[in-house]
């Protein structure tokens, strides 16, 4: 006949040997999670048992000012504040990152501007869809005549990227024998571009405007360009 006591914080089952009823009146400390318990309260006996594993040891016997008092007992440390703060610290970097790469992006997912202007909010950041002239284009664009001192400027403004754009705006030189006499600015609400440019996404104009009598008949040639202000 064998005896096995369990240890009643962990569960784990431990074969008593004599001396651990004498030794310390039956406290012992268990091997596996350091819990402090007495053997006759959480024994049992068993007819073959299983090898179990040993106890660290008997503590020393208590004196009697300190058998009333009861056992300290450390509990094994925690992960779950350190998973807390890591994740924490994660959230804070992902937040920065984003705040940094805001503009980009937006202009990969505009349905996440409400959420980049939230978080610029506290650093007083603005949020803007990506200007990237290296990635407009004016395409078919002419330059008429259409009445006495009237002309007609038409084209295509494309978007040659991925992201949603920023409008652009578009500078106009006309010219008169190989030198400029007109340059003109024209934003892009003039443009008719009051919204933002989806990818591979084109969007035409038609402009038309009068020129000062001196100055029209000498008109032969006009220069385009798109550009961010």
């Amino acid at each position: 006949m064998a005896f096995v006591t369990l240890c009643p914080q962990c569960q784990t089952g431990f074969s008593v040997q004599p001396e651990h009823f004498s030794t310390a009146d039956g406290w012992v400390r268990c091997s596996r999670c350091a819990h402090v318990f007495q053997i006759d309260q959480h024994l049992f006996e068993m007819d073959d048992p299983k090898p179990a594993p040993e106890l660290v040891q008997p503590l020393s016997r208590p004196t009697a000012s300190s058998a009333d008092t009861p056992l300290s007992v450390s509990e094994p440390a925690s992960h779950g504040w350190a998973g807390f703060w890591l994740g924490l610290m994660l959230l804070v970097l992902a937040c920065q990152w984003a705040v940094h790469q805001r503009h980009a992006i937006a202009g990969r997912v505009p349905e996440l501007f409400p959420l980049l202007q939230w978080l610029c909010h506290p650093v007083s950041c603005d949020v803007h869809l990506p200007m990237d002239p290296d990635q407009v284009s004016l395409e078919s664009s002419s330059f008429k005549k259409a009445g006495e001192h009237a002309f007609v400027f038409e084209g295509v403004v494309k978007n040659l990227g991925d992201s949603v754009l920023t409008p652009p705006a578009l500078e106009l030189t006309l010219n008169a024998d190989g030198r400029d006499v007109v340059r003109k600015v024209i934003m892009p609400s003039e443009l008719g571009l009051t919204e933002p440019l989806r990818p591979r996404g084109n969007h035409a104009f038609f402009l038309s405007f009068k020129l000062e009598p001196s100055l029209s008949p000498t008109i032969d040639g006009y220069k385009a360009l798109l550009f961010y202000p």
